[in-house]
């Protein structure tokens, strides 16, 4: 397993390093309605956008593990409460017999 995270890890440099290579050419980054103008690498645009994404879906993982990890614990709480519930009423000692007296507490 490690190999091939070696050879992932290996295989995305090389590509991050063929694109910083190819696009090193000044671009002009604005936001239109902001005073905002940058002039950056083109690659170092294409980096900002796999951040970005990163960053998304980081954020979107994180909130999906909230409310994966609530449930998960309201869960938990119900199996205890039912389990509680089965110690309790086996305490009744109900007979589970083939008998006349088939679901009939021994005491009848």
């Amino acid at each position: 397993m490690r190999f091939i995270f070696y050879a992932a890890f290996i295989l995305f440099t090389c590509f991050c390093v063929i694109i910083a290579v190819s696009n090193n050419s000044p671009v002009v980054f604005s936001l239109s309605p902001f005073p905002v103008n940058i002039s950056m690498p083109a690659f170092g645009l294409v980096f900002l956008g796999i951040i970005i994404g990163l960053g998304g879906g980081w954020i979107v993982t994180i909130s999906s593990g909230i409310g994966h990890a609530r449930r998960h614990r309201l869960a938990k709480k119900k199996i205890k409460e039912l389990e509680k519930q089965i110690k309790l009423s086996q305490g009744t000692n109900i007979e589970l017999s083939n008998g006349d007296n088939h679901g009939k507490s021994s005491s009848e």
